[in-house]
C-alpha cells in the first residue's frame, strides 16, 4: 500500500521529468521566433515542476535540512506560475505591442525570495528561537503565497484565453479556434487544481487528485504543442499577395519574415504583386494626381493581367479602381491643408490640386468615404 501511495504521489515529478525531456528532444527546427520562445518557456516550466515535486517528495525524510530552503521552495512555486502565464501569453496574443510589463511579474517573486531569505537568515542566527519555529512560520508562508499565485494566474490566464478566442473567431471564424480547444481544457484543469490546493480539508484525498491532475495537464500540453495545434495570430499590418492564377493570399507582414512554413509555401507560388508593393507605388509616384491616369497604366507598370489587378483592388480594399484613387486624393487634400502655402485656399481648390476632376467629384468621394467609415 505504501509503495502504491509513493508511486501515486510521484506522478507529477515523473511526468515533469519525462515530458520535459521529451519536449527538449523533440525541439525541432522550422519554428518561428515566437514558437521557439514559447517552447523554451515550456521547458523551463517542466524543469521547475520537477524540482518542486521532488522537494515535496523528499521533505518528509529530510525535513530537518529542507525546512531551511522554504523561501527557495516558495519562490519556485511562485515563479513557476509566472513562467506558465508567460507561455500562455505568447500562445494567445491580445496586445498590439506584445506582452506588456511581463518583467514585473518576475520581479515580485524575486522580491519575496529576497525578503523571506533575509528573514530565514535572521531566524537561523537568533538563539532564542527553536528550529521548530522555522517550520511553523515559513511553511504557512509557502502555502499561502503559492495559493495566491495559483489562483491569481489561473484567473488572468482564463480571462486571456476568453479574449483570444473572441479575437480568432472574429477574424477567422469558429473553425480556426477548434484546434485550440485543448487550451480551454488545460485552463479548466489548472483552475480545479488551484481550488483543490486551497481546500486542504482532507489532505490525503486532495493531494491524490492534485497528483493526477498535473500529469494529465502535461500530457495534453506536450501532445498538442508537438502537433503544433495552435494559432498564434500576430499583430500589425496584413499584407495581400497576388499569386499566379489570380489567387490572393492574405498574411501578416510578421509572418512573411518569421514563419518558415509560410515562406516555404510562398516559394511554390508565382508572386505577381503584394499589397505593400502596390501601396509603395502610390506613395512614391502619386499617380492619382494625373487626371489621365487609368488602370491600364498600372497594368503596364506591374506587368499584370488587367482582370487580376482589378480583382486585387476589389478584394483587398473593397473598392474599384476609381474609388481607390479617390481615397488617395482625399488623403492628398488633408496633406495639402497642412501646408502653410495652401493656408488661404478652400477645400474645392485643394481638391483640384489633389487630382479630382471637379469639386463635385471631391464632395461625392468624401461623402462615400464618410458613409463607409460609419458602416
Amino acid at each position: 500500500m505504501e509503495l502504491l501511495k509513493t508511486i501515486y504521489i510521484s506522478l507529477p515529478m515523473v511526468s515533469s521529468l519525462t515530458f520535459g525531456m521529451l519536449f527538449a528532444i523533440a525541439f525541432r527546427q522550422g519554428l518561428t521566433k515566437t514558437e521557439r520562445k514559447a517552447r523554451k518557456l515550456l521547458c523551463i516550466y517542466f524543469i521547475l515542476m520537477s524540482f518542486v515535486w521532488l522537494y515535496l517528495q523528499i521533505y518528509t525524510f529530510y525535513d530537518h535540512t529542507l525546512k531551511y530552503f522554504a523561501p527557495l521552495m516558495g519562490f519556485m512555486l511562485q515563479i513557476n506560475q509566472v513562467v506558465f502565464y508567460h507561455f500562455m501569453r505568447i500562445l494567445s496574443p491580445v496586445e498590439k505591442n506584445g506582452p506588456k510589463h511581463i518583467e514585473f511579474h518576475y520581479i515580485i517573486p524575486l522580491m519575496l525570495l529576497l525578503a523571506s531569505g533575509v528573514f530565514m537568515i535572521s531566524y537561523i542566527f537568533t538563539e532564542q528561537l527553536s528550529d521548530n519555529a522555522i517550520a511553523t512560520l515559513f511553511l504557512p508562508y509557502v502555502y499561502l503565497s503559492s495559493l495566491f499565485f495559483s489562483l491569481y494566474y489561473s484567473i488572468i490566464i482564463a480571462r486571456r484565453i476568453i479574449l483570444y478566442k473572441k479575437r480568432i473567431i472574429q477574424e477567422y471564424g469558429e473553425e480556426k479556434w477548434k484546434p485550440m480547444r485543448w487550451i480551454e481544457l488545460v485552463v479548466w484543469l489548472r483552475v480545479i487544481f488551484a481550488v483543490l490546493f486551497g481546500i486542504k480539508l482532507q489532505v490525503y484525498h486532495v493531494y491524490g487528485f492534485m497528483a493526477v491532475l498535473v500529469p494529465v495537464q502535461h500530457i495534453i500540453i506536450v501532445y498538442y504543442m508537438l502537433m503544433k495545434s495552435y494559432t498564434i495570430l500576430p499583430f500589425g499590418e496584413k499584407n495581400a499577395l497576388l499569386v499566379g492564377g489570380g489567387e490572393i493570399i492574405t498574411v501578416y507582414n510578421e509572418q512573411l519574415h518569421e514563419d518558415p512554413n509560410i515562406q516555404e509555401e510562398l516559394k511554390k507560388e508565382v508572386q505577381l504583386l503584394s499589397r505593400s508593393e502596390f501601396e509603395d507605388y502610390y506613395k512614391t509616384y502619386k499617380p492619382y494626381l494625373n487626371l489621365s491616369f487609368k488602370i491600364i497604366d498600372l497594368v503596364e507598370y506591374f506587368k499584370i493581367n488587367r482582370t487580376y489587378l482589378s480583382g486585387f483592388i476589389n478584394q483587398v480594399y473593397g473598392v474599384n479602381f476609381s474609388q481607390y484613387n479617390n481615397l488617395w486624393r482625399l488623403k492628398e487634400v488633408e496633406y495639402l491643408q497642412s501646408l502653410p502655402e495652401h493656408k488661404g485656399k478652400n477645400q474645392e481648390e485643394l481638391a483640384l490640386l489633389a487630382g479630382f476632376n471637379n469639386p463635385r467629384s471631391y464632395w461625392r468621394a468624401k461623402k462615400m468615404a464618410e458613409q463607409t467609415k460609419t458602416n
